[in-house]
């Protein structure tokens, strides 16, 4: 591990001032969102939180500081090549030129966008997607936990056919590998290397499942071009559409405050007039 992926590692291991941890979430008692509190200065991954029970999304606080996760990502402008060795773009399900667009703005390990997936994103396919109607456009927005950034990696590392079914997977088993009590003890038992490479290898083991081999995940997280990309995906968000919490969708442009499927079909319905 060198250069620039150390050092968003790092940042995310060990927390600096105005950088927040997706971690520290905790549930609202009412309401659609759930709050990620800010991180102290003193902050480090052993301040890990409750875990989120019920609300419909997860929200990032004041995350327009994104950038200063490892002060790497200098500009916003992301470079689409499909040679890059790993899916370095948007992927779009639906037909291309449908009359509405939807963007979906997720975190792996958010259980909100997992929950979105079972109950919504079905729906969305079957009615809108399928019939050309609609297309998603699904973005990553990464967490500054070191589980949620190597997951994420690892959906854009391979082929564009197996994004999605490896997506879902990470989804449907978040409780198997985000295991964030077991970073905690770790981190404060053998440092931030031996958490970096413990979250590593829950990870890929959770891959397996997709068919992403120990090679192939060694090599996804030893190139820190995808950590970057990622990183710019998210600084994008946070600048054009003011992402603050998972999952958001955008509809034609337009963000919306609720992602229900009702919410979502209304938004359809007012694209389409």
């Amino acid at each position: 591990m060198t250069g620039k992926t150390a050092l968003i590692l790092a940042a995310i291991i060990v927390i600096g001032g105005g950088v927040f941890l997706a971690d520290k979430m905790k549930k609202p008692e009412t309401g659609d969102k759930t709050s990620v509190t800010e991180v102290t200065e003193e902050a480090t991954v052993a301040e890990v939180i409750e875990e989120p029970e019920a609300a419909e999304e997860t929200e990032v606080a004041e995350v327009a500081e994104v950038a200063e996760v490892a002060e790497v990502a200098e500009e916003t402008t992301i470079i689409e090549d499909t040679d890059a060795g790993f899916l370095n773009y948007d992927i779009i399900i639906g037909d291309t030129d449908a009359p509405v667009e939807i963007i979906e703005y997720a975190a792996i390990s958010c259980p909100h966008c997992a929950r979105f997936h079972e109950d919504v994103y079905p729906i969305l396919k079957k009615k809108y997607l399928d019939t050309g109607k609609a297309k998603l456009v699904y973005r990553n927005f990464i967490f500054d936990n070191p589980f949620d950034v190597f997951a994420a990696s690892l959906t854009r590392c391979v082929s564009e056919a197996d994004f999605f079914p490896t997506v879902e997977i990470y989804f449907q088993n978040q409780r198997d590998w985000n295991k964030l009590q077991d970073l905690k003890r770790i981190f404060d038992a053998d440092g931030r290397e031996a958490a970096i490479k413990y979250a590593q290898t829950e990870v890929a083991s959770a891959g397996a499942a997709a068919g992403i081999s120990e090679d192939a995940a060694r090599k996804c997280y030893e190139n820190e071009a995808v950590v970057n990309y990622l990183l710019q995906v998210r600084q994008k968000a946070v600048e054009k559409y003011s992402v603050t919490s998972t999952p958001t969708v955008i509809v034609n442009g337009k963000k919306l405050e609720h992602n229900d499927i009702a919410s979502i079909e209304k938004a359809i319905g007012n694209a389409i007039k």
